[in-house]
């Protein structure tokens, strides 16, 4: 435990805080994606969005690793949140709740 409690600074508590608030968007943004993709009424091309968006998630080697801290997940953000504004920006809905 005191290996732990030297490693403990207010400086290094507050960038992970930090680091850790971006997964809550990224993991937002997977969750509304798979819905998506689970859903039967969802069109095919948004499907095939889904899956590529998720698909460049799972995939360990895309254009910043995921290992690099708090930046390692800043691309996988982005491409999830550019596939949801994509399909925001052509699709209406499901029809049942009418939110992407």
């Amino acid at each position: 435990m005191a290996d732990f409690a030297r490693a403990y600074s207010e400086r290094a508590f507050k960038a992970k805080l930090g680091a850790l608030a971006g997964l809550k968007d990224l993991l937002e943004a997977a969750c509304k994606l798979h819905a998506l993709l689970r859903n039967p009424l969802t069109p095919l091309w948004v499907k095939g969005m889904c899956v590529a968006a998720l698909g460049y998630l799972i995939l360990p080697t895309d254009a910043v690793t995921d290992f690099i801290p708090a930046l390692g997940y800043s691309d996988d953000l982005a491409v999830l949140a550019a596939a949801i504004a994509a399909i925001a920006s052509r699709w209406g809905g499901d029809g049942a709740s009418g939110k992407v």
